[in-house]
């Protein structure tokens, strides 16, 4: 029965995608390009499709980075299709606040496509639902503005076929941050690990296990598709780069480590010697911030109170919409239960120069997310002087903390036992770890990243 719905499904969308191949207009989007750029100046114009472009994430740092370089080349008009209802200079300011970015807001034009419901996930049949969300978002977009360069850089890659099959001339380019379905999580299905992705009713059921399994190689199959529609592809991390290479294996992959902003966190001249942790991720399920709430808990449980009484935990983020603001309350409310509010304070969309100073406040790192594709805030704490911890897979383990620049972890045990080890360690010891780690940090700079971006 799903089969049957999913063919029917996919014809009729094939029907129409057809139906508006021979009624979109180069007539009307010439039209277009001229009401959006008056200057009379012949170029090229490059559409970025990233829908959520007012997060204040990672994936929006390297939005805005890709523009700063790209208008500084003047090349190309730019436009971003976008699903922000809020004001477009807002956009650019938060941009420029939070990032320090320089972007020319006559210069960029955002085309607005509203239909969030599309993107979003849902309860059900969620990669599935996003699948036909996106090339229903794609319809809209070059229904409103056509492009000679479509790139995708928030990670919306069926989005391909509808831009491939309706306009067959336009350069289509992707930026990677992670595989929308990868080997891992078909891997943990078969395992039957219960993750934010997989719930113990399907991993109890050996019947909704051989389901799930099934779907998500059906899945993986469509999306191996989607790399024969771009030109070539950025990715974000050795990680992704491995995953994507299996995936998309006849596609040319270009590892571009995504900007990280270091010269503004370079500028701490002393160390802390209070036990200050700091969490920067957004908050999002997989950042997996109750677990560092159960971190703090065994620290204040094992240590003597004179020493546990001097631990700090920082938490800062960003809530994207509706469903993050519930995690953070819910965070909160775990922290209060288990009476570790003198130890835990949690803060949320704080401008760049509140980040900056809680970041050089700091002597540890604490990042929990498990497969992190590449890890931004981390190397902006490394930047910061701060003794990173994470976990021992992905970015911090291939790139970031390779060659003992932090410290990895499996469990929590480990992540415990990592927090009371440097606590233990001598200044000259902290210092070499935060010499080092600054020295990494560089590596992955907003600078090294635009000489490598060319289109």
């Amino acid at each position: 029965m799903l089969i049957s719905c999913a063919l029917f499904s996919l014809i009729i969308l094939l029907c129409l995608i057809f139906y508006k191949r021979f009624t979109l207009s180069k007539q009307r989007a010439q039209r277009k390009q001229k009401e959006y750029f008056e200057t009379g100046i012949s170029k090229q114009t490059l559409a970025f499709l990233h829908p959520y472009c007012n997060a204040g994430g990672g994936g929006e740092k390297v939005l805005m980075c890709m523009i700063e370089k790209l208008q500084k080349q003047q090349k190309y008009h730019i436009v971003i299709y976008s699903a922000e209802e809020v004001n477009d200079q807002s956009i650019i300011d938060k941009a420029n606040c939070r990032f320090g970015t320089k972007i020319n807001s006559q210069e960029l034009k955002f085309i607005p496509i509203l239909q969030r419901n599309l993107l979003e996930p849902k309860k059900r049949f969620t990669l599935l639902c996003q699948i036909f969300g996106q090339m229903i978002y794609a319809l809209k977009c070059i229904n409103s503005f056509q492009p000679d360069i479509f790139l995708d850089s928030t990670g919306l890659p069926f989005t391909f076929f509808i831009v491939r099959l309706l306009l067959p001339n336009v350069r289509v380019i992707a930026y990677v941050h992670y595989p929308f379905i990868s080997t891992d999580m078909i891997s943990q299905v078969e395992k039957k690990e219960a993750k934010y992705n997989n719930d113990d009713e399907i991993t109890k059921s050996e019947r909704k296990t051989k389901i799930k399994l099934w779907y998500y190689k059906f899945l993986f199959f469509f999306y191996s598709l989607c790399g024969r529609m771009v030109e070539f592809a950025y990715v974000n991390s050795t990680w992704t780069y491995n995953h994507m290479k299996q995936t998309w294996k006849s596609t040319q992959l270009v590892k571009l480590f995504p900007p990280c902003q270091v010269d503004a966190f370079m500028k701490r001249k002393q160390f802390t010697n209070q036990f200050i942790i700091i969490s920067f991720a957004q908050f999002r399920p997989e950042k997996q911030h109750l677990l560092q709430v159960e971190i703090i808990e065994a620290l204040v449980e094992r240590l003597p109170s004179e020493i546990s009484q001097s631990i700090k935990l920082y938490m800062i983020g960003s809530c994207r919409n509706a469903d993050d603001e519930l995690l953070f309350q819910t965070i909160q409310d775990t922290i209060n239960r288990k009476n570790l509010q003198d130890y835990i304070t949690m803060y949320k969309n704080l401008p760049f120069q509140d980040i900056q100073k809680l970041l050089t406040s700091g002597m540890i790192g604490l990042h929990t997310m498990e497969y992190e594709h590449f890890g931004i805030t981390m190397v902006e704490m490394l930047a910061a002087g701060l003794i990173v911890i994470a976990h021992n897979s992905a970015g911090p383990k291939l790139d970031i903390l390779a060659n003992d620049i932090g410290f990895l972890c499996e469990n929590i045990e480990d992540y415990v036992l990592s927090v009371v080890r440097i606590m233990q360690l001598t200044d000259e010891e902290r210092s070499r770890y935060q010499l080092m780690g600054r020295k990494q940090a560089v590596n992955f700079s907003d600078e090294t990243f635009k000489n490598l971006f060319n289109i």
